[in-house]
């Protein structure tokens, strides 16, 4: 009886305690707002042909980047033409440094491709052996390492027409691979080949699991034609030949783990807007050229979103813009008390309404905050947030978890607060719903 009877107030103790307890949770609804999110949307192109002489490279991006702040990628073309029949200088060395260090110091991230040639006229400026290009490769290996916070992907394997992997004397299997391979070796970022044929080709149909890990598309014909201007089903592919079908399964698939991205090219009836918004989710594009092609952007422009939801009405080439790699947002959250616990369990769900995943797993960070703002306590979270796709899954849910002690909180008013920053650069990463994003993240209750 007395055992019983210390039980019984200590319940009635406890549930004295939590009843003074009120847990209240914000509401969150999807919103259409743009958000210039890092390692997504669209990109502008600059060009550097790397000599020995000195360049002043902090202010020559300083000058292309002043009319360029609505973009959070600049895909970076290097020309090393000046160097195809021996090693890179000392002197080329150092500007491509200095080059680097300049685009380092901005808050864009990077879509790098070395190459060649910039006019098509590759087979007239490639090296005449491919131990020259390797060689390259290696001597860039400090540069890419020192610039890894910067570089989101590298395009191509330093052939091909403008770096594009086509018209090349090295477009063989063993090429390839050897090429692949040794771009993997001398950098940690994602790299990319033109077509699912040189995939196939360089990974050994994804058998180096190494490689296929970190080896994405890049797509420089996109809904150009039913081949994409024959990035598929072309003869020249030989028994890897697929029709496009196969290919956007085989992209659909791919591209839930490395990125994919490109230029949308020439007026036809597969880049019409509800076509390319159907095949654009189905690669799980990441990245766009902002000014090519416009006739193709102008076209997007022009069309109407007729759909339920916030984007109704909208023109195409925004909503495009929108989803555009990860669009997050915060589905519900709920914020439970326990009995025989000190403790909230708080649980965050999120969705992904973009056409593409998140790459690298953000940092998460749940904060408590007094009455005054004042910073109380920083908690841990459970997540996997980059298992959210997007494209056709984009109703998936995934949650942020985590446990909040009450017991040895002062009594007064508490708010939580979550926010999101991309590993590399810091940046925050924005959320697709109504709330803003305040000087201490998301409220969530």
């Amino acid at each position: 009886a007395v055992i019983l009877m210390i039980a019984v107030l200590f319940i009635y103790g406890r549930w004295m305690e939590l009843s003074l307890l009120h847990v209240s949770v914000e509401t969150f609804e999807e919103s259409l707002r743009f958000l210039q999110n890092p390692n997504r949307g669209f990109y502008r192109i600059y060009a550097f042909c790397i000599t020995d002489q000195a360049v002043d490279y902090a202010a020559e991006i300083d000058r292309l980047y002043s009319v360029d702040d609505d973009t959070t990628l600049a895909l970076i073309e290097v020309n090393l033409m000046e160097y195809r029949n021996g090693d890179i200088s000392q002197a080329g060395l150092e500007n491509i440094d200095a080059l680097f260090k300049a685009l380092a110091n901005k808050d864009k991230q990077l879509i790098v491709r070395f190459l060649y040639d910039l006019e098509g006229n590759n087979l007239l400026t490639e090296p005449d052996s491919l131990d020259i290009i390797l060689r390259h490769m290696e001597q860039l290996r400090e540069v890419f390492h020192r610039g890894a916070n910067s570089i989101f992907t590298l395009q191509g394997l330093f052939v091909g027409d403008w770096g594009e992997m086509h018209n090349t004397r090295y477009d063989s299997a063993a090429d390839l691979r050897r090429l692949a391979q040794k771009l993997a070796a001398v950098t940690g970022s994602y790299l990319s080949v033109r077509t699912p044929v040189q995939w196939r080709l360089a990974t050994q149909d994804g058998a180096d699991a190494a490689l296929a890990g970190r080896l994405g598309l890049f797509n420089d014909g996109m809904l150009g034609s039913e081949t994409d201007l024959g990035t598929y089903d072309m003869e020249t592919q030989g028994d890897q030949r697929q029709t496009r079908a196969q290919e956007l399964a085989f992209q659909e698939s791919l591209c839930r783990s490395v990125p994919n991205g490109g230029e949308v090219v020439v007026e036809n009836p597969y880049n019409d807007f509800e076509a390319a918004v159907r095949d654009l989710a189905a690669m799980h594009v990441t990245y766009l050229n902002q000014d090519y092609d416009r006739e193709v952007l102008e076209k997007w422009a022009a069309a109407v979103v007729d759909q339920s939801g916030c984007f109704n009405g909208m023109d195409g080439l925004s909503y495009i813009e929108r989803h555009l790699g990860y669009r997050l947002l915060i589905n519900n959250v709920k914020m439970g008390r326990s009995l025989f616990r000190q403790q909230i369990a708080v649980e965050a769900v999120f969705r992904n309404e973009g056409f593409a995943p998140l790459y690298r797993e953000p940092e998460v960070t749940l904060t408590l905050r007094g009455a005054d703002g004042s910073l109380v306590e920083q908690y841990p979270a459970e997540y996997s947030l980059c298992g959210l796709s997007g494209g056709k899954d984009s109703a998936k849910t995934s949650p942020v978890n985590a446990v909040i002690p009450i017991e040895e909180l002062p009594k007064g008013s508490y708010k939580l607060y979550l926010t999101l920053r991309d590993p590399a650069s810091g940046e925050e990463i924005l959320l697709a719903n109504t709330q803003d994003s305040g000087p201490y993240g998301y409220c969530l209750g």
